[in-house]
């Protein structure tokens, strides 16, 4: 049911005025036209009463108290008077004290017409419903910019308060970049039901394209950062100069986060997936950069959000190092914000280590992909890169496509035994070797007798046709099985 607040404002055709008492004390669930002050006594109870004479506005004022007494013992809630601009200040104070609401049209008002649109009203009529929904329509052609701009618009053609909320199960939902971020909310009402959806497609429009302008930079630099990463050394300069117009400092010391999804940790998600596993890729990728636009960090520092083929990358430039620990706490809230809309995610964190400019970055990006593959073989969710130990030889050999194809040229007598007899020829070999030629320091790595491993390392060393015996051979195949039983 409607209340007297409803019957106010540019929304309605009828021009009330509110003259004295509450606009939402008591719901109105009646109308009654009576001819003069003195009929009111004679009213249903709780109906809202017309006073049709015109007389009434020049009417006594002790006649216009009476008439206030006399309906708010009756229980009424509202009183619409004819031409009246003012009431006595009597009159006024007994209607606030009476909790009665005091209303007026213009004198000119045509009286039957007021009335069938208060009993529309009360009603919820459909003919007020539609009426009011197309002046609301009307507001949208023209939503502006703002939303609570446009919110208040609206509910002042509907003659009904909408407004906006945070909650994503309540109200009609507003979608921002794909998801939800709240809901526009108003009152039971025919008219608010019919426009509501419009509504909140005009507020999800103009949210979206805020983002749009809030994130743009951000995406331009994104794109800027993975070229940096895998750019031919000619377009060095040319880049670089790029990046600075965008805003990404490319001088200062930058610490790269690589993040291995599902697909990046075994296949592309290009090849071989369904089309709803690219899908859920792309949505990872923006929640991703969602929340690194969403995190605040010192002013000091810039973190970035970039992608690379299947893999997801998270960039914190500054002046000097940011803390492993602030790296490691962004990893963390980073994780568990993906958890919320992705619980089904595999995702693996690899923290390479800070280097300045941009040599650094993609050193730190190295490092990181090669973090990230020790997270996924060890079956934990982040790994961080070792600055001292042999890893950052590793993944510099890892890295380069000559290194590699000289690893592979040493290793082909064993991957010519097959996929499964290669691995256990090489992880055999690389223990060995690890061992300094020890089979007793091997065979405790292995959890083999000793015997067994001498039969293996025989059998290697005929396929390779090598001395085992000689220090640069051995440096060269320990250092090719540490590179392939990364991989």
């Amino acid at each position: 049911m409607p209340y007297v607040a409803d019957l106010l404002g540019p929304g309605s055709v009828i021009p009330f005025a509110l003259l004295a008492g509450p606009t939402a004390e008591t719901e109105l669930t009646a109308v009654a036209a009576v001819e003069s002050l003195r009929a009111v006594a004679h009213v249903p109870p709780g109906a809202l009463v017309v006073v049709t004479g015109r007389s009434t506005a020049r009417a006594a004022g002790y006649q216009v108290d009476v008439a206030i007494r006399t309906a708010a013992e009756l229980g009424v809630p509202a009183l619409l008077l004819i031409g009246v601009t003012e009431l006595p200040r009597t009159a006024a104070h007994l209607a606030t004290r009476a909790r009665l609401a005091v209303l007026s049209v213009p004198e000119d008002v045509d009286v039957a017409k007021a009335v069938l649109h208060l009993g529309q009203v009360i009603r919820s009529d459909a003919a007020d419903a539609l009426a009011r929904a197309d002046a609301a329509l009307d507001v949208l052609r023209t939503p502006g910019e703002s939303p609570a701009g446009l919110l208040a618009r609206v509910s002042e053609a509907l003659g009904r308060p909408l407004s906006l909320t945070d909650e994503a199960d309540e109200g009609e939902p507003v979608w921002v970049a794909g998801r939800c971020r709240g809901g526009v909310t108003g009152p039971k009402d025919d008219a608010v039901r019919l426009v509501l959806p419009a509504v909140a497609a005009a507020v999800s429009l103009q949210r979206t394209r805020a983002f749009e302008r809030e994130t743009a930079p951000e995406d331009a630099r994104s794109d800027v950062v993975s070229e940096l990463i895998v750019f031919e050394r000619a377009q060095a300069g040319q880049l670089a100069e790029r990046a600075r117009m965008l805003g990404f400092p490319v001088d200062e010391v930058h610490t790269v986060v690589r993040v291995l999804t599902g697909a990046s940790a075994g296949a592309s998600p290009v090849s071989g997936t369904a089309h709803a596993d690219l899908a859920e890729y792309r949505r990872l990728a923006e929640t991703f950069a969602l929340h690194v636009h969403q995190t605040r960090h010192p002013a000091h520092e810039q973190w970035n959000a970039a992608r690379m083929a299947a893999d997801l990358l998270l960039v914190a430039s500054s002046r000097t190092e940011v803390p492993e620990k602030r790296i490691r706490e962004a990893v963390t809230a980073l994780s568990a914000a993906l958890a919320v809309e992705h619980p089904t995610a595999e995702l693996h964190f690899g923290i390479g280590t800070a280097h300045r400019a941009i040599d650094g970055l993609r050193q730190s990006a190295l490092e990181a992909r090669a973090a990230a593959d020790v997270a996924v073989r060890r079956r934990v969710a982040v790994h961080a890169f070792d600055a001292t130990g042999l890893s950052r030889i590793l993944a510099a050999v890892s890295g380069s496509p000559i290194s590699r194809r000289a690893v592979d040229e040493l290793l082909a007598p064993l991957d010519e035994l097959g996929p499964s007899q290669a691995t256990e020829a090489i992880t055999t070999l690389g223990a060995y070797l690890a061992a300094r030629g020890s089979l007793k320091a091997a065979a405790a790595r292995l959890c083999l007798h000793p015997n067994t491993v001498g039969y293996r390392i025989r059998r290697i060393s005929a396929r390779l046709t090598t001395d085992l015996d000689d220090p640069d051979t051995a440096f060269a195949l320990q250092l090719a099985c540490r590179v392939r039983l990364q991989d």
